[in-house]
């Protein structure tokens, strides 16, 4: 397509996050996060690894900003460890200076490199000692600590990170901490149903209370928080049950951070018919007032979108019984399609195939979408990425290198972001790879490698991929 470009001052960036690539997990006064705590349960990470060593960036930093500069890459999506900054993580706790000083020294070298820093305050790190005290998210004691924490960054880095994330894919961690292991911490009185909204609830009052924050600074830039998924397509063409599914899968994926953010200021009525005031605390008026608006911008992890169906039995049933596996959300996804059977798209390597496949002739059906139930006048692809199969088994570095599959997901991914933005006018104005370089992939440990930078975990020498070159290009 030589005659599509990219919009002016169009980020093409690369995507990070502090526990999956810093290491470095007791050096310089960082205090223990729930990750760190969840790589040493049993069963927690399927390979048995850790956080405390991968990609070292911590320390490497300035060779991994040299070398994506020289790929011509102009954006780095990374994530600031609270427990760095704050080791016990409450408003009342000491500060950690050294931690500040680095991340200050981090974002000077990106922008002496051309590199655009692109900060998020909360990739699903918290500090060990919140879970601890009161329960995390769960607890609405998180709010003030997490705005004090964010107050703090602002303060030291404003002027010199212009684009910020509160946080990233809040309805992933918000599952995740009803999930084994992190289910052992919950606080007496919740369980795996409850745990999750009010995780939710307080979440997205402390999204609302860091960007209240933000703009009575007068922090120069722009903030928002990193969606991710889909909205979906019935998987059956003429049935009005699936096409219901797809808004229960719209409503309960997305809809549940972006209408009170974008739209209402309120939960989705899908969400609220079924689910009582105990499950899904409601907002007040004021709580509604200081979410609507509270992001600058869209953006959304658009790694894949598939089809949706509704419950075998009717999506009737399943409301009316608790029990019900799929309850409260009442939809599943496909990942083939119902005529021949056919996947959605070339599937992963195994440790990711449960929910990531390569599905480009969605893209731009997903991005107009998102535009046309949470309208914004810009747009973030803030990650998509794709695991190689079977890299993880190969040993021969050139065969480790080559790395077809992800390289055409990349190609055919950026071709439709293309004309999304020619044809249909969605205002895409940034892409982030993920991942820079290998990493810890949370519970799959060093098993699911997406980086576009092989790293050799004994010697942490990075080697580029095809997929660099390509993006290169």
């Amino acid at each position: 397509m030589p005659s599509l470009k990219l919009p002016k001052d169009f980020k093409f960036g690369v995507a990070t996050a502090a526990y999956q690539v810093e290491g470095a997990a007791k050096s310089e006064g960082k205090g223990p996060t729930m990750w760190d705590w969840n790589s040493r349960q049993p069963g927690g990470v399927v390979d048995g690894t850790t956080g405390d060593v991968v990609d070292l960036q911590y320390f490497l930093y300035k060779e991994d900003v040299s070398r994506v500069a020289a790929l011509g890459i102009n954006a780095h999506s990374f994530s600031i460890s609270w427990a760095r900054i704050f080791p016990f993580g409450t408003a009342d706790s000491p500060i950690n200076k050294v931690a500040l000083d680095h991340y200050s020294d981090l974002i000077d070298y990106h922008l002496a490199n051309g590199v655009e820093p692109v900060a998020t305050l909360f990739h699903w790190d918290i500090p060990l000692a919140l879970q601890a005290y009161y329960g995390g998210f769960v607890s609405p004691n998180i709010i003030n600590d997490f705005v004090h924490y964010a107050k703090t960054v602002f303060k030291a880095y404003n002027g010199r990170v212009k684009t910020w994330y509160t946080f990233n894919e809040p309805r992933v961690y918000c599952s995740q901490i009803a999930g084994y292991p992190f289910n052992a911490s919950l606080p007496v009185g919740f369980n795996i149903t409850t745990a999750t909204y009010h995780c939710t609830y307080n979440l997205l009052r402390a999204h609302a209370g860091a960007v209240k924050t933000f703009r009575e600074m007068k922090i120069e830039g722009e903030i928002a928080f990193k969606n991710d998924d889909f909205v979906g397509i019935p998987w059956r063409e003429n049935s009005t049950e699936d096409a219901e599914a797809v808004e229960r899968h719209a409503a309960f994926r997305m809809g549940v951070f972006s209408d009170p953010v974008y739209t209402t200021g309120d939960w989705p009525k899908i969400m609220t018919d079924i689910l009582p005031p105990e499950i899904l605390p409601r907002f007040t008026e004021a709580e509604k007032k200081d979410l609507l608006g509270s992001a600058d911008f869209f953006a959304t992890d658009a790694y894949r979108t598939s089809w949706v169906i509704a419950p075998d039995g009717g999506i009737a049933a399943c409301l009316n019984d608790m029990t019900h596996p799929l309850w409260p959300e009442c939809q599943d996804v496909r990942l083939f399609d119902s005529s021949a059977g056919w996947a959605t798209g070339p599937n992963p390597d195994p440790a990711s195939e449960s929910w990531l496949q390569a599905t480009p002739q969605f893209l731009r059906l997903s991005l107009k979408e998102f535009q046309k139930r949470w309208p914004t006048k810009k747009m973030y692809i803030s990650e998509f990425g794709f695991v190689e199969p079977f890299e993880q088994l190969r040993s021969p570095l050139f065969r480790i290198t080559e790395d077809v599959d992800r390289t055409n997901y990349y190609m055919t991914y950026l071709g439709e972001v293309l004309l999304a933005i020619h044809e249909d006018n969605v205002p895409v104005q940034g892409i982030f790879a993920w991942a820079m370089i290998d990493n810890a992939e949370w519970n799959s440990g060093l098993s699911a490698r997406f980086g576009i930078q092989h790293v050799n975990y004994t010697t942490l020498e990075r080697t580029y991929k095809r997929s660099a070159f390509a993006l290169c290009e």
